[in-house]
């Protein structure tokens, strides 16, 4: 599954509860895309991406309707997003609903990644490509940024509203229908789709989150992603990684020769899959980082050791980067 990207089939249910509107028939249209419209009543089901964008462009064809995408994403809950929209809701900040999606996006889409970039005020989600991705249609686009947003005011309410989305292409809808249906001014033509907010409110706790369930959450993502593919490379090297973190031999080139590859080899594979050796450490060392605190049972020195870092220093900062906050301010 991983060399063809795929989508949970439930992604779809915004797109069929938005077609009576126009009087469309779903279940003709997903036939005409080849997809069973049964698949939708599957929990964990997934599709082809490229069955499921070619089902989202024969639908806008057929609505013929430019605002039809910010529609459809005005009908998309929390459930269609699996074990990730659980996540996202029961978060305790923004920031940690973002880096969320960072980590387990993949539950609800392998075609293509989002990174989250943290720099000075400014904290935005954003996508990236793969060589296998397909690119998706300007209405996909539209609903699925509506649906992001929805589900992180879901999470913090008026503090989840981005401070500024940018779009990968020119639309010929207004842009005051996208800062209504999405809470804040658009601009187009980028180089990524960016979901950006204000750092300093995005770390802010939400009273309604809750550590645990979000805990339980990311267990589930990540049984469900390695079930897409048990054998994948990102898979095998996470297990490697948290073998090795505690002796701090945490080389590249050791983790290919232990899976009996070449570094090269090894980076053309994780590519593939959407991910990078460093993004997997630095999701690895982040998750257990913030298991150990909420734990509660290890001193900063022993949380430093056992993620393999040099010092205390290099933790905090890589922490800071995570985060927005050091260990210690994450704690109070």
């Amino acid at each position: 599954m991983w060399n063809k990207p795929t989508a949970l089939a439930m992604t779809l249910a915004p797109l069929k509860d938005v077609l009576p509107r126009y009087g469309i028939d779903f279940a003709a249209l997903a036939r005409r895309a080849e997809i069973d419209p049964e698949l939708l009543t599957r929990p964990g089901q997934r599709l082809p991406s490229a069955r499921i964008q070619k089902l989202w462009r024969i639908a806008a064809q057929e609505s013929n309707d430019p605002l039809f995408g910010l529609r459809a994403g005005q009908l998309a809950r929390p459930g269609i997003f699996h074990a990730l929209g659980l996540g996202i809701v029961s978060s305790t900040s923004v920031l940690d609903a973002l880096q969320r999606i960072e980590r387990y996006s993949s539950v609800v889409s392998t075609n293509g990644r989002f990174v989250l970039i943290v720099e000075g005020p400014n904290a935005s989600l954003e996508t990236r490509r793969t060589e296998l991705t397909i690119v998706p249609c300007t209405q996909y686009f539209d609903a699925f940024v509506v649906t992001v947003c929805r589900i992180l005011r879901l999470c913090a309410g008026p503090s989840a509203i981005p401070t500024l989305v940018t779009l990968p292409y020119r639309s010929d809808v207004p842009a005051e229908a996208y800062q209504e249906a999405i809470g804040c001014p658009v601009e187009f033509g980028a180089e990524h789709l960016a979901i950006k907010f204000d750092a300093q409110l995005a770390a802010r706790p939400v009273l309604t989150g809750n550590p645990d369930l979000a805990a339980e959450a990311d267990r589930m993502a990540t049984r469900y992603i390695e079930g897409l593919e048990p054998d994948s490379a990102a898979t095998r090297v996470r297990a490697l990684l948290l073998k090795a973190m505690p002796s701090g031999d945490l080389d590249q080139d050791g983790i290919a020769r232990a899976l009996n590859q070449s570094a090269s080899t090894l980076q053309r594979r994780l590519r593939r899959e959407g991910t990078t050796y460093q993004r997997l450490l630095d999701t690895t060392r982040r998750e257990l980082a913030l298991e150990y605190l909420k734990e509660g049972r290890h001193t900063l020195a022993d949380i430093t050791f056992l993620l393999g870092f040099a010092d205390q220093s290099n933790f905090t900062r890589a922490f800071r980067r995570w985060t927005g906050n050091t260990p210690r301010q994450y704690l109070s």
